[in-house]
């Protein structure tokens, strides 16, 4: 139970990192999503994550989903401030 929030939080960082990935054109960023898939838990999901083209270990995809999610915020401010 310690620490359940926390893997809602890493796992919507690392699906934001993926898509974004693909969505950028990054090279082989399909491919590697759909290994990514493909292993399962075959390997520790840190590892899987690495060869998919997101590194957990660095602060990277955190920040990128907070930064998003900061500009959803000011979007949702002034869609209100419009009312």
């Amino acid at each position: 139970m310690n620490f359940y929030v926390y893997k809602y939080a890493t796992s919507m960082s690392a699906s934001y990192a993926l898509v974004n990935n693909i969505i950028e054109g990054k090279e082989g960023a399909v491919d590697k999503y759909l290994q990514f898939l493909a292993v399962g838990g075959s390997d520790y999901p840190v590892e899987v994550l690495k060869k998919a083209g997101v590194d957990m270990n660095s602060s990277e995809p955190v920040d990128s989903i907070l930064k998003y999610f900061g500009e959803l915020v000011d979007e949702m401010e002034k869609l209100l401030e419009k009312k």
